[in-house]
């Protein structure tokens, strides 16, 4: 019974100390120090290697549980749009918008995998989860009106996504010269999908499947 105490309470440690540094690092980017986290957390910095090996290991499971949860936020924000486009406007105005912090931490957390390996399985097990429930909302929201796409559906799923990271890397980079309205955005996102407006104007029922 004191083992499956212990067990639980290792788990609530290891849980709070992941909610401290997301809410930190999504704040104050990855600079955020050990010792701010654990203050947070009113935890010891021997605990953050204990349950995650590094600071940057800690930083690269915030920013994956980060950019999931900014992708359900934005299908959340869609489930109700009444055409193609306005999902569209939704959906990406949710990632480059509210969610964009969580966007950008991944970014971050990519770029750092690229410099350590031992990394790189986390980062790459959440971009296949972002590219399996993006190819099920074009299936929702495009296939749906008859337009045909020009590749596999996969690989359009993943234009999508790397579309939004460039465009959230140049929007954190240059700040308020960014210059990209929503409208401007969502072009430029979905260019690349070469979607006439003909689908984009397409109504969708409440269920999120094509109607007329």
């Amino acid at each position: 019974m004191a083992t499956r105490g212990s067990r639980d309470g290792g788990k609530q440690t290891r849980r709070t100390l992941l909610d401290a540094a997301t809410t930190l690092f999504l704040a104050q980017g990855s600079t955020v120090s050990v010792a701010q986290i654990c203050a947070a957390a009113d935890a010891y910095p021997n605990q953050v290697t204990y349950y995650f090996g590094s600071k940057e290991s800690l930083f690269v499971e915030a920013a994956c549980g980060a950019v999931l949860r900014a992708g359900s936020a934005a299908e959340k924000a869609a489930a109700d749009a009444e055409t193609v486009r306005e999902y569209t406007e939704r959906l990406v105005g949710t990632l480059l918008g509210t969610s964009a912090p969580s966007v950008e931490l991944f970014t971050t957390a990519m770029l750092m995998a690229g410099r350590r390996p031992e990394l790189r399985e986390r980062i790459t097990g959440t971009l296949h989860t972002l590219h399996e429930r993006g190819e099920q909302a074009l299936l929702r929201t495009l296939v749906r009106t008859g337009w045909r796409l020009r590749t596999e559906i996969d690989v359009e799923a993943k234009a999508f996504w790397s579309a939004v990271f460039g465009v959230v890397i140049q929007k954190s980079a240059t700040g308020e010269s960014f210059g990209y309205s929503l409208g401007d955005a969502v072009a430029v996102i979905f260019a690349g999908l070469q979607i006439p407006d003909a689908v984009l104007d397409t109504a969708l029922d409440p269920a999120g499947l094509t109607t007329g």
